[in-house]
Parts: structure tokens; C-alpha cells; sequence
């Protein structure tokens, strides 16, 4: 919503609008009670209850003064009803004025509805001056913004609007493809007055056109949506008259008396037509058919009902009846003709008397001829204008559209060429993205399997020294034994004995692991293997962990990491208990070690050697241990990655 758009025209308005009240002199400014609310919703509440059009008008202006620049909803129902009143009482400036204002304010909102509505007012005020080239100008201008705001009903109705202005300046062409269209958009339920009138246009439109049989097929799709009696009879009496056309009088007979026999309460007008129509059908039928009375009477009804066209029509019917009995009454009733068609500017009409009074005999047959002349030829360019007129306006607006088409063409590609050049720097950006993890991924897989040949080389390493020193250095121990049993004493042998065996255990530590389907059982083996007498071997979680899930450096890792923990344990701990669990969580496998050993403070705890080697090894697989001694033993969690 544009606020600062919208406060200025309200502010233009409201000094428009006092100076119209204080000039216009319609009336005094309503008095507003002191307890009455001073909001614009307030008046216009009192407005729509007030009964006469000039009250009306006073509580609306009220309420446009109290207005504020958030009530736009409001102001735009506020200008409908005042143009609806001043078009009421014939103050068509001012309606004039508020239905540009109601295209103003609705344009500020961006209210497309708004915007449709003030062209219909627009074209509204136009049919009452016979403006047809105007009403067909805003009702176009009127649709279009319906159609933009989404309500296809009132294209229709719009569409029709337009199609009946067209009739009435004698572009049936133009008006039969006009209602034909809005068929497409009204709906039977709703719109059965449109409708309705819809196939009545396109049958006039056919009619005058000589397609009488096509004006009778769709003056009866006419009557099939008819909503008001009087509409009815107007849709039968045209039918009636297509049928006159085809010279099948007995059947249009049969419909005018049927409607005069049976409509008892028929408006005086529609009455008038009837009769008048009956009896120059009964006169087509048979010239001699005595129909003189039927016609005066419908001509004098007509006259004191001020029905002007019908008027026109029983002179038209009287010359013609009279052309052919007396020549005189039917010059009088040409005149009669001529004279009332110039008093309501009809000009199709003094055309049409003039031609009847070149044939009939009478003075001034010499100045009827020139204006019949000038007038004919003023009707046709007339006629001409207004189909130019339409056609341009409906080609004006197709060029318009061409060119927001074009526009949109033009956008689009632009659009398109900036997707393009998007698509292209957001391919760039993905292929340097991709370099990057690509990189990236290249150097994990480098130190992923650095730490692997790492592990590897490790092992080996271990492997190696443990095969030299079983197979060299603890067979040349006990070859010296050997040799320096029978010479020295016997405890120098035992201390042989015992660096002997400690080669074996070195040699047994480091020799090589079975890393397949029996890795489990040379773990546990291991684990018993390294539990000092006496003490006892707690294991559990072993058979429920998917050993699979490790890979071989792994599970090499965890093999020493245990084993050098257990070491640790029989050198320098007296525990009588060991326990070690196994658990797979989170997608990492946990080890918690724990004995009953020697205890110690933990601000005395420093990691020696075979415990900086542990988290050395689990470093290398991203794995995890942390240590918690106390006075009661000694505990350490491991946390080993399964992937």
C-alpha cells in the first residue's frame, strides 16, 4: 500500500470536496452530535439509512472528512455511493468527478477492483448522455481491470456492456463477437440477467444482419434465462418480429395476442408496443385487414406514456399503413414522423421519414432530397466512426499488450542470460567446491593411510625385534646357561633363568597378532596370558561387539593398548581383580579397563612411559583414552571409531 501516495490525494480531496460544499449550496453540513463517534465508518452507516439521496450525500461527505489514510477500503466504497447519489439527482459533474477520484484512489492502493469499478461508474454516466463510443470505452477499460484482479463475472458483465453499445450505434459485427465472448465468462446462476441478454443481442445482431432464422434460435436461448417477466415479453415480442421478417406472420400473431390476452398487468409501454406490433402484422398478413383503430390507440398510449422510440415506431407504421389508402394522412404522419424524431435527435429515424417523404406527393421533395443526402451520408460516417472507433479502441489495447509481450520477451531473456551467467558462476563455484573437498578428501586419505602404514610399520617393527629376540638373543641366553651350569653357583644360573624367561615374555608380547576371524579368542588369550596368579579376570560385552566393524590397524591397536595396560598392571600393581568391558555405541567402540591394584592420588599421577605409548597408539586411529587413578585402583576408558 503507498501511504504517502494515498495521504496526498485524500488531502486533495478533502479540500476539493469543502469547497465544493461551501459552493454548491445543496444544503448545510450535517451537525454532529457531541456523544456521536467521529470515525468515517460512523456517518457511513447513518448514510446508508438515511431515505433521501441529498441526506445521503451530506453523512458521506461527513464521513470522506473523517477519513484517515489507513481507511482506504472504506474511501473507495465511500466515492461508489456518492457517485451512485449525484448521478441519483442529476448532478453529473460531481458524479463525474468522484468516479475519477475512485480510479485515483484505487490506482494509489494498487486496486485493480477499484480501478474496474470507477470505469463502470464512468460508463454508466456515459449511457445516460447516449455516450455509446464512452460506454463502450470505460466498460473495456473496466474489464480489463476486472480480469486483472481475478473476476472473470464481471469481464462478462463488462463484455456485455460494450456488446450493447455496439447495437446501438449499429456495429452488430462488433457486438455479436463482444457478447459472444462475455457468454464465456458469464455463469447460468449467477448472470442469467446477463445471459439473457446476451443471446438477445446476438439475435438483434443477426436479425439486422437477415439471419432471421439465427435470431430466432437465439431469442429462445434468450427466454430460456429470462429472470423478470418484462423481459420476457420483450424477448417474445423481438422473437415475434424475426418471425414477421420470415413472413410467418400466423405465428407472430399467434405470440403478440397471446401476450395481450394473457399479461393483463403489462406495463403501458410494453402494452402499447404489443398491440402496435399485433396490428402491422395482422396488416402484413392481409393489406386489407382493417387495423386503423389498433394503430391510432397504440399511438396515443405511446404519446401519453412519453415513450419516445415507440413513439417514432407507430408513425413509421401509420405512414406505411396510410402510403397505400390516402396520401395526405400519410404525409401528415411522415411529418409527425420527421418532426418528433428531430425533437429527440434520432437521426436514423429523420432519415427514414424523409425517404418516405421523397415518395409521397407534397411540397419540399427538393430540400428533403439534399438533407436526406447530407444526412445519410453524416450516418454513415457516424456509423463508420463508431466502428473505427471501437476497433481502435480494442487495437490499442492489443497493442498494449504486444508490447508488455514483448517487454515480458525482452525480460524473460534478460532473465535468462542472468540465470545463465548464474548458472555458470555457480558452476564454476561448485567445480572449485569440488576441487576442494576432492583436495581435501586426497589429503585425508593420505593420512589416513599414513597412520595405517604407520600402524603397519609399527607392528612390523614389533613383530621383527620380538622373532630376533626369541630367535637370537634367548637361545644365546640359554646356550650360556648351558655351558655355565656345571661352573657357577647356582644362583648366578637362576638369575640366567630369569632374564631367559624375560626374553620369552618380550618375545611373546611383541610377536605377531591374529587380526581374522580368531582375533577375539588371541584377545582374550592374551588378556588371561598377562593375568597374574591370583589374580582374577573379569570380561564382558566381548561376544556382543561386531568385531568386523574394526579394521585390521585397529584392531592391532587395541590388541597392544590392552596388552600394554595389562603389563602395566603386573608390574606395578598387586590387583587381585581386572575387569574389562566391551560396548559398541554411537558408532564408536568403548573399552573401559579397571583393577583393584595399588592406588594412587590423582595430582600424583604421572604417565610413564608405557602409558604415553598407549595414547600414542590410539592417536594414530583418532581413538581416545583418558585415566582415572584413585587410592582404591586404577581405571582407563578407550573410545576406538568404528569407521
Amino acid at each position: 500500500m503507498q501511504f504517502p501516495q494515498f495521504k496526498l490525494y485524500l488531502f486533495s480531496l478533502l479540500l476539493l470536496l469543502n469547497t465544493a460544499c461551501d459552493s454548491s449550496g445543496e444544503g448545510q453540513e450535517i451537525a454532529v452530535s457531541e456523544a456521536a463517534p467521529g470515525e468515517a465508518a460512523y456517518y457511513f452507516e447513518h448514510a446508508k439509512q438515511a431515505e433521501g439521496s441529498e441526506e445521503k450525500i451530506q453523512f458521506l461527505n461527513a464521513a470522506l472528512k473523517a477519513m484517515d489514510e489507513e481507511s482506504d477500503s472504506l474511501l473507495i466504497n465511500l466515492l461508489d455511493f456518492k457517485i451512485y447519489y449525484h448521478k441519483d439527482l442529476k448532478q453529473r459533474d460531481s458524479a463525474y468527478f468522484f468516479a475519477d477520484s475512485l480510479i485515483r484512489a484505487s490506482e494509489g492502493n494498487g486496486d485493480f477492483t477499484g480501478i474496474g469499478l470507477g470505469y463502470y461508474r464512468l460508463s454508466k454516466l456515459n449511457f445516460d448522455e447516449d455516450d455509446h463510443i464512452g460506454v463502450f470505452k470505460n466498460a473495456f477499460e473496466s474489464r480489463r481491470f476486472y480480469l486483472a484482479a481475478g473476476d472473470s463475472l464481471k469481464f462478462g458483465r463488462r463484455s456485455m456492456e460494450m456488446a450493447n453499445a455496439q447495437v446501438r450505434t449499429g456495429d452488430y459485427t462488433g457486438a455479436r463477437e463482444s457478447a459472444t465472448e462475455a457468454l464465456r465468462f458469464l455463469e447460468q446462476e449467477a448472470d442469467s440477467v446477463y445471459l439473457s441478454s446476451a443471446y438477445n443481442a446476438i439475435a438483434i445482431t443477426y436479425r439486422m444482419h437477415g439471419f432471421h432464422a439465427d435470431a430466432i434460435r437465439e431469442y429462445e436461448n434468450a427466454l430460456r434465462y429470462f429472470t423478470s417477466r418484462d423481459d420476457s415479453i420483450s424477448y417474445l415480442n423481438n422473437k415475434a418480429l424475426a418471425l414477421q421478417d420470415l413472413q410467418r406472420y400466423e405465428e407472430a400473431v399467434d405470440i403478440l395476442r397471446n401476450l395481450l390476452e394473457t399479461e393483463q398487468e403489462v406495463k403501458k409501454v410494453s402494452r402499447a408496443r404489443l398491440l402496435d406490433n399485433l396490428a402491422y402484422t395482422k396488416w402484413l398478413q392481409d393489406p386489407d385487414a382493417n387495423v386503423e383503430e389498433e394503430l391510432l390507440t397504440a399511438t396515443q398510449m405511446r404519446r401519453d406514456a412519453g415513450d419516445r422510440d415507440g413513439l417514432l415506431a407507430s408513425y413509421d407504421h401509420l405512414t406505411q399503413f396510410y402510403e397505400r389508402k390516402n396520401d395526405q394522412q400519410a404525409r401528415q404522419y411522415a411529418l409527425n414522423w420527421l418532426e418528433t424524431a428531430e425533437l429527440y435527435n434520432n437521426p436514423s429515424s429523420r432519415l427514414n421519414a424523409m425517404k418516405y417523404l421523397l415518395q409521397l406527393p407534397g411540397d419540399g421533395g427538393e430540400d428533403y432530397a439534399v438533407e436526406y443526402v447530407r444526412l445519410n451520408d453524416s450516418l454513415n460516417t457516424a456509423s463508420l466512426q463508431a466502428k473505427n472507433s471501437f476497433a481502435k479502441i480494442r487495437f490499442d489495447e492489443e497493442r498494449k499488450l504486444q508490447e508488455i509481450a514483448a517487454l515480458e520477451t525482452h525480460s524473460a531473456l534478460q532473465q535468462l542470460e542472468t540465470q545463465r551467467l548464474r548458472n555458470t558462476t555457480s558452476i564454476i563455484l561448485l567445480v572449485v567446491l569440488l576441487v576442494v573437498l576432492a583436495l581435501f578428501f586426497l589429503i585425508y586419505y593420505l593420512r589416513q593411510r599414513y597412520r595405517k602404514e604407520k600402524v603397519q610399520e609399527v607392528y612390523r617393527t614389533e613383530s621383527r625385534i620380538s622373532r630376533m629376540i626369541h630367535d637370537e638373543l634367548a637361545n644365546d641366553i640359554f646356550n650360556v646357561m648351558s655351558s655355565l651350569e656345571q661352573v657357577v653357583p647356582e644362583p648366578v644360573i637362576d638369575k640366567l633363568e630369569k632374564v631367559y624367561l624375560r626374553t620369552r615374555d618380550i618375545s611373546r608380547e611383541n610377536s605377531e597378532i591374529d587380526t581374522g576371524p580368531q582375533y577375539l579368542q588371541s584377545l582374550v588369550a592374551t588378556l588371561s596370558t598377562n593375568t597374574p596368579p591370583g589374580a582374577r579376570l573379569i570380561l564382558r560385552g566381548e561376544n556382543e561387539v561386531n568385531w568386523e566393524k574394526l579394521s585390521k590397524e585397529k584392531k592391532l591397536v587395541l590388541y597392544r593398548v590392552l596388552q600394554e595396560l595389562m603389563v602395566n598392571m603386573k608390574k606395578h600393581s598387586n590387583a587381585k581383580l581386572v575387569a574389562v568391558t566391551f560396548a559398541e555405541t554411537s558408532g564408536r567402540m568403548e573399552v573401559n579397563y579397571s583393577d583393584t591394584g595399588t592406588g594412587l592420588q590423582p595430582e600424583n599421577f604421572n604417565p610413564g612411559n608405557g602409558l604415553r605409548n598407549v595414547q600414542n597408539r590410539l592417536a594414530s586411529i583418532n581413538g581416545k583414552i583418558s585415566f582415572e587413578p584413585n587410592e582404591n585402583g586404577f581405571k582407563a576408558m578407550l573410545a576406538i571409531p568404528l569407521k
